[in-house]
């Protein structure tokens, strides 16, 4: 009985795995590119306060 349920669980989510494991690569990603563009938000922050004096 314990097999059937572990066969039937594994027959679930093995065919998705590829699946969720491209999702979670895209969503590092996403992470990489929004820190890099908050460096680049301050950075520009800065140099406008010292051009502008504000």
């Amino acid at each position: 009985m314990e097999t059937e349920i572990l066969a039937i669980v594994l027959g679930a989510v093995l065919p998705i795995y590829p699946v969720l494991y491209a999702i979670y690569q895209k969503i590092g990603k996403y992470d990489e590119v929004v820190e890099e563009f908050k460096k680049l938000r301050n950075e520009h922050e800065r140099i406008k306060e010292e051009c502008h004096g504000s």
